[in-house]
């Protein structure tokens, strides 16, 4: 009998299958960790090993179910999938099943416990196996998020981490990339809280860590953390962030057993350096920073920079979007994205030009638009920096890209100014 299988309680699973059968595969489910119960229910596909072709499917509802396939001499590769509940997750059809099919959460749902396993196996006598299949958890548990000394004047926060994903594919890789902000809970005396833990799929490299602000005039701010350290998978998270005013970051990282891998605390402080974008289009501009003149026209020169967009304010000004005439260089070679940001920000906390500051790097809607006009404005076309979630990102003609470290990369500072006419 050959070994195979799924992950504390181990449980056979028994079958009905197919024409041509000639060996009986049953399936026996054992969670990596043998303290911990595996998370029902967990969905078994079959696929054969070298042509990929989908061959079976087959549901464990639970510990009592017994699961096993029928199946010819051959190759096969079992992939397990423990947590998709229907009524969370969008399961493919068996017409189009293939081994990077997507299972997607459902609109309105958390995730859930997911696990997954993987295991090839060859069939090549005509008696019966046996499979084991060790499921690995592929979430993190978001335990408690606390924000301290937050302002009087804000009236709603937000925190997400990325990169998240809505989706895991059947051979247990991330799927499709998202963006999910979870809503804290005034607790009082400046402390905001996450009200209930949430399971996260998360890519936990280079995470980072974003609180979105909501002020009483409905304007955003949003604030963004680099993990110095990656994540990890089947650990319980904690995160402790206090706004300062002064701007220093703390960081103090612990790391201690638990009933899952073990859990992680993440404790920082941030300010107004740690911001990313405001919904103001990141400029902290107030009303008396309203210049009053006509505002200079799209496609001109303004002291030396040029103007990329003029848009109408509904409190009856004209918010100008400059650009930097010339490129800013600088050497991304052997750096993390975190040091590249430190480098990217110190260039522009140092800019001023013709008495004009608060310049910033381009969201992507800007770097677009500067793109686009590149031939008239005399803007080269080479990479662009800019923000998005509080990474940093590529732009070229061509379109976004991923992170790339080229040396010589440029980036296009712009800022905003109020004309009254």
């Amino acid at each position: 009998m050959s070994p195979w299988a799924l992950g504390a309680c181990e449980k056979e699973l028994i079958s009905d299958d197919p024409i041509n059968a000639e060996s009986s595969v049953s399936i026996i489910t054992r969670n990596v960790n043998a303290e911990e119960t595996i998370s029902f229910p967990v969905d078994v596909y079959v696929f054969g090993k070298e042509t990929k072709t989908f061959v079976n499917h087959k549901k464990l509802i639970d510990e009592d179910t017994p699961l096993a396939f029928s199946l010819p001499l051959g190759s096969y590769s079992v992939y397990a999938i423990g947590g998709t509940d229907e009524s969370c997750y969008i399961l493919p059809t068996e017409e189009t099943i293939e081994e990077n099919s997507e299972i997607t959460l459902r609109e309105g749902k958390e995730h859930t416990d997911l696990m997954t396993a993987h295991q090839d196996v060859i069939l090549e006598t005509k008696e019966d196996y046996q499979l084991t299949l060790q499921l690995d958890r592929q979430v993190i548990q978001l335990t408690n998020v606390t924000i301290s000394q937050v302002p009087a004047d804000v009236s709603s926060i937000s925190i997400s981490l990325s990169t998240s994903y809505k989706s895991i594919l059947i051979n247990g890789k991330l799927g499709t990339e998202w963006t999910h902000n979870y809503s804290l809970a005034d607790h009082g005396n400046g402390e905001w809280v996450l009200p209930a833990p949430v399971m996260m799929l998360l890519d936990t490299e280079s995470v980072i860590i974003t609180i979105s602000m909501t002020q009483n005039d409905n304007s955003v701010k949003d604030y963004t953390y680099s993990c110095p350290d990656d994540l990890m998978k089947n650990y319980q998270i904690s995160i402790n962030a206090t706004y300062q005013e002064d701007h220093n970051v703390n960081i103090i990282g612990s790391i201690t057993g638990s009933s899952w891998a073990g859990n992680r605390d993440i404790v920082f402080s941030f300010g107004e350096s740690n911001i990313s974008n405001e919904n103001n289009n990141g400029n902290n501009n107030d009303d008396d920073d309203i210049i009053n003149a006509t505002a200079p026209a799209t496609n001109t020169v303004y002291k030396d920079c040029y103007v990329v967009n003029v848009t109408p304010n509904e409190k009856g000004y004209k918010e100008v979007l400059l650009a930097y005439k010339e490129d800013i260089s600088i050497d991304p070679q052997n750096k993390t994205e975190e040091q590249v940001l430190q480098d990217v920000n110190s260039q522009l906390n140092s800019l001023s030009i013709n008495n004009i500051s608060g310049w910033r790097l381009p969201n992507k809607e800007e770097a677009s638009l500067i793109s686009s006009k590149s031939g008239l404005l005399h803007i080269l076309t080479k990479f662009y920096y800019y923000l998005e979630d509080g990474r940093i990102k590529i732009f070229n003609s061509n379109g976004l890209l991923n992170i790339q470290y080229n040396a010589g990369e440029e980036i296009r500072p712009v800022t905003i100014l109020k004309f009254k006419q």
